[in-house]
């Protein structure tokens, strides 16, 4: 009977852990771009985002921000 009731109280737990998730993921709209994690519309038709990066100027590097290249 133990063996019994411990079974039951398996199956009831096995049950009740069997858990789903569901990640809905909707496309961004067409002509937007990826600017710093947020998603902009570009100032004029093929514009291209040139991302922030670290330039070597001489014996510096510069901090260049980013910027719309037309």
């Amino acid at each position: 009977m133990k063996r019994l009731i411990a079974a039951a109280i398996i199956v009831a737990s096995l049950g009740a852990t069997a858990c789903t998730t569901a990640v809905v993921v909707r496309p961004h709209r067409a002509g937007l771009v990826l600017v710093n994690g947020v998603w902009v519309v570009p100032p004029r038709v093929g514009a291209i985002w040139i991302a922030p990066h670290w330039e070597r100027r001489g014996f510096h590097r510069v901090w260049i921000e980013g910027y719309w290249r037309y």
